[in-house]
């Protein structure tokens, strides 16, 4: 290779390498909600982050700050959570069969229960006192990895589930007042365009049927609607959700709940303004093959303070490596 072309590949490699590795106080920025990017399930507005074009990782270091409710990493700090709520439901693994589904339902509770006041079997439980705590001013952005295989054994189990790469996903958050006024929210299907607003839920989990269906890859028509990507009407997409266990596929949130835990943290938990004691995360997964889907909430203040993936170490040793050989072949030359 003549010296002149060396050059010019070194430094396009260098300048790859420097742009793409941004600087740690980087915002990570999420968009206004449309059709194409976010849609409603039940009560809650989820946004797809392929289709919105933001990055958001999800390596152990990069939500250990954050609330994890579920996740296959082992040991902390990533599993376990802040005093007054459960530590991180561990995530399903083996074979599917047997290991299909998961559910916090039928799932020991992390800890046991009883760890605290509203620490009860079969959720994901936190005091609100330590919940807005944690949120600090903020609201809770609710974030979601998709992880599977593309051949495993899969019994579908959602209503239009075709793939192994997709997922059926249903929660239900439920803010407990003691006295027996709670507030129950669910993530439930069908799935509605987001200009149609919020979906008509009514607190109790029936499934398969309350299952929301989160596919691998993901086609829409003009107007933002789910088609099957062999479709015709085919608008966006195919774009890939299973993206793995460090790169979130959707996020989260809830008016209604923003509006009440906002209340809480000015007022106080257990208060006229905020009668609620704690707050449960019902989880139910089904259609699992791999093992490494999370659920983990963050604040969007952290949402701005999560450092981008770094380069590979290997891209860089090779950066370094042609660096050096075109500065050994500029020194031959200049003996010459």
């Amino acid at each position: 290779m003549k010296l002149g072309k060396l050059a010019i590949l070194t430094a396009v490699l260098t300048v790859a390498l420097v742009s793409g590795w941004s600087s740690p106080g980087e915002a990570i920025t999420l968009p206004a909600c449309d059709n194409v990017i976010c849609a409603f399930d039940g009560d809650f507005q989820v946004m797809s982050l392929p289709f919105a074009n933001v990055k958001v990782p999800s390596s152990p270091g990069q939500i250990q700050d954050g609330i994890v409710v579920y996740t296959g990493s082992n040991g902390g700090p990533v599993t376990t959570n802040f005093t007054g709520m459960d530590n991180a439901y561990p995530s399903v693994t083996g074979a599917c069969p047997p290991n299909c589904t998961f559910s916090t339902s039928t799932t020991a509770d992390p800890g046991g229960t009883g760890e605290f006041g509203g620490d009860v079997a079969g959720t994901w439980d936190s005091t609100i006192t330590a919940f807005v705590t944690f949120l600090d001013g903020s609201t809770p952005l609710f974030f979601f990895n998709q992880n599977e295989t593309n051949s495993d054994n899969t019994v579908f189990t959602c209503p239009g589930s075709t793939s192994n790469q997709d997922v059926c996903v249903y929660g239900k958050l439920t803010l407990v007042d003691n006295e027996g006024a709670d507030v129950i929210l669910e993530l439930e299907g069908p799935t509605r365009l987001f200009t149609d607003g919020p979906g008509a839920t009514d607190g109790v989990t029936n499934l398969p049927a309350d299952y929301v269906l989160a596919k691998g890859d993901v086609c829409l028509n003009a107007g933002g609607a789910q088609v099957d990507c062999s479709s015709p009407d085919v608008a966006f997409g195919p774009e890939n959700h299973n993206l793995g266990a460090n790169l979130a596929a959707y996020v989260g949130s809830s008016a209604v709940l923003n509006a009440i835990l906002a209340s809480c943290a000015q007022f106080g938990a257990n208060t006229a303004q905020c009668p609620y004691d704690s707050l449960s995360i019902r989880l139910d997964l089904a259609d699992l093959n791999n093992g490494f889907e999370q659920l983990f909430i963050l604040t969007g203040d952290q949402l701005t303070q999560i450092p981008p993936v770094p380069v590979p170490g290997s891209l860089i040793l090779i950066g370094a490596g042609l660096m050096g050989l075109g500065a050994s072949a500029w020194r031959r030359r200049q003996r010459g």
